[in-house]
């Protein structure tokens, strides 16, 4: 089978470390598979597949920023190039309809997209059309397939779910942690987040939920792990509720660094998906053996077992998360459990081997059937 994936975009965020690690399970597998990502915006992406081993196609600029001309190029460009590949793989919006024009009218070739993100699942312009005259949709859990299937009318068997995944090996409950870089005490109560700085991350809902923590354990603390430009305003809302002290605001970590922030946590905290709604964040901590705490939605619905890997809340109930985070912290061989717990659910059932099977299983399915 012959794969080219599309992203537009750049940099090395978002859906790009997930299509890099399907594509290399595919390859791995036998497939051949090509990339092309936005050529005209500088950023690292091109950069890291090429490093991965990936051969890059230069013929589509694959670009959100360039304007209808440009679009309408890279669809003509795109219909030439679809001759070479069994299924064109689309990651966001923009590739989707590209991949659209440029099989319209062709019996050869498939479109398939991952639906990354709950915002495609919005009713808005032509959504439903492109969702339903798509060859096969990869969903990131069940949640997000059935509101293709029912929400947008797309046919059962064109339509499957596909967990997330984390490397184990990488995230860890062994090794070193930030608490002394941080000056947190050893054994004081750590509850954290991992993610961008955003309004859309919900990171003042956290904060409201853990005044109430630290007004019953005065020693708990809670690490904010990320960047972005909703952070001003977070630390601002810290020192407004009174909290400043007890917040440490641990800037973005990457590689090892990262590894050793869900070292620092108790537990870990998740309230919005990113541009990746496996929320690989919570994966990752979850690998670490760090039990979850998130709102009852989208992929942490799945992959937190409420009370067994950590705890699912009501979406929006900040005193239900308040309650849920104390409880964790307060009863730390209970939490210990949970992450053990939640280490060996993501070792069984979201490994990179498993979604890879998965997606190729549903290529090769698609590829069989006619074109939508």
């Amino acid at each position: 089978m012959k794969v080219l994936e599309l992203l537009s975009s750049p940099v090395w965020t978002g859906p790009a470390e997930p299509m890099a690690s399907v594509a290399r399970e595919l390859a791995r597998r036998g497939h051949r598979v090509e990339m092309a990502v936005d050529r005209r915006r500088e950023g690292d992406l091109r950069e890291r597949l090429a490093g991965m081993g990936f051969p890059l196609r230069d013929e589509l600029a694959l670009t959100t920023k360039g304007g209808p001309a440009i679009y309408l190029a890279d669809a003509f460009r795109l219909r030439r190039l679809a001759a070479e590949f069994d299924v064109l793989h689309a990651n966001f919006s923009h590739d989707h309809g590209l991949a659209l024009l440029a099989l319209s009218g062709r019996r050869e070739g498939r479109v398939v997209r991952t639906v990354h993100s709950s915002r495609s699942l919005r009713r808005r312009g032509l959504q439903g059309l492109t969702h339903r005259a798509t060859d096969g949709l990869i969903a990131v859990c069940e949640a997000h397939a059935r509101a293709l299937r029912e929400g947008f009318g797309v046919p059962a068997e064109r339509v499957v779910a596909v967990r997330g995944a984390v490397d184990s090996s990488a995230f860890t409950p062994e090794g070193p942690d930030l608490r002394s870089e941080l000056g947190i005490a050893a054994g004081a109560p750590v509850v954290g987040i991992v993610s961008r700085i955003k309004p859309d991350r919900r990171h003042p809902e956290l904060l409201a939920a853990f005044r109430l923590v630290q007004a019953r354990q005065p020693e708990a603390r809670l690490v904010v792990v990320g960047r972005g430009e909703g952070l001003p305003e977070v630390r601002e809302e810290a020192v407004r509720l009174g909290i400043s002290r007890s917040v440490v605001f641990a800037g973005y970590r990457r590689g090892a660094e990262l590894a050793a922030a869900y070292r620092t946590l108790d537990a870990k905290v998740l309230l919005a998906e990113g541009n990746d709604a496996t929320c690989r964040a919570l994966l990752e901590a979850m690998a670490s053996a760090r039990p979850g705490i998130a709102y009852r939605a989208g992929a942490p619905a799945e992959s937190i077992v409420d009370g067994e890997t950590g705890r699912l809340v009501e979406e929006g109930d900040v005193a239900g998360l308040a309650a849920a985070i104390e409880e964790v912290l307060s009863h730390p061989g209970r939490a210990r459990e949970m992450g053990r717990a939640a280490r060996s659910r993501m070792r069984a059932l979201y490994t990179e081997e498993a979604r890879g099977a998965a997606v190729e299983d549903f290529l090769l399915r698609v590829t069989r059937m006619p074109r939508a």
